[in-house]
């Protein structure tokens, strides 16, 4: 309505101008005056409308930081998380590999042990039942529970090894890329020794074999520091 008003309004001015005289003068000011005033009230809504735009895209930045902050504090919390874990499971299944594979083992001499003594061992012992029944019978009592404690320990280790394959699936994406790759090699090198003494439990010597497991248990030494140092830089980061 407003618009039509002025509209009405300068198109009367206009005509008063082509006739002229004093009238002309004084509308020719209101015209002057009224365009003026409509010209700020123009600029003062799209001014306005430009502040009103400015702080919809302020809330809007605002927002999208604060939601980035939210993702990027969950993922260090859960980092925070998952690397106590990695490592507590790396151990495991680094101790249980090196049983597997440590020259020196120590098992009982049942040559020295009385009759009740060696029954209430092989009774309380980890062994099944028909293990226990071979080993009463075994004529090398000692080569054979050593026998069977070999494939006893190789499944513990193959075990854990899968528990921390399977954890580091699931968590890895938690991890910086440098301790998702040494977490990965480490793991991977544990498997290759275990794979190794299971192909070559009982088997002639292999040179081949001694050397990639002697390759491997360097470089899961090299690498056990490595990654204990990694994880607790990034624990004390965290903390701070």
């Amino acid at each position: 309505m407003l618009d039509q008003a002025l509209q009405i309004f300068f198109a009367s001015v206009g005509r008063l101008i082509a006739v002229g005289g004093g009238a002309a003068v004084v509308a020719y000011g209101i015209f002057q005056w009224l365009g003026k005033r409509s010209l700020d009230q123009h600029f003062q809504k799209q001014l306005e409308k430009l502040k009103h735009d400015q702080q919809k895209e302020i809330e809007k930045l605002r927002h999208d930081i604060n939601a980035l902050f939210s993702r990027i504090s969950k993922i260090h919390e859960k980092e925070f998380v998952v690397l106590p874990t990695a490592w507590e499971l790396l151990h495991k299944a680094n101790g249980a590999t090196f049983e597997v594979i440590k020259a020196l083992k120590r098992f009982p001499d049942f040559t020295r042990m009385s009759d009740p003594q060696f029954e209430a061992f092989v009774s309380s012992s980890r062994l099944l039942d028909f293990q226990k029944d071979a080993l009463r019978g075994a004529t090398d009592k000692d080569k054979y529970y050593a026998e069977q404690m070999f494939w006893f320990e190789l499944e513990d280790a193959k075990r854990a090894q899968a528990e921390l394959n399977n954890y580091f699936a699931l968590n890895s994406i938690f991890m910086t890329e440098d301790l998702r790759r040494q977490f990965m090699e480490i793991n991977q090198a544990l498997a290759s020794i275990l794979i190794s003494e299971e192909v070559g439990h009982g088997q002639p010597y292999s040179a081949e074999l001694q050397k990639t497991k002697s390759a491997n248990l360097d470089k899961i030494s090299q690498m056990f520091g490595e990654i204990e140092a990694a994880v607790q830089k990034r624990l004390r980061y965290e903390e701070a």
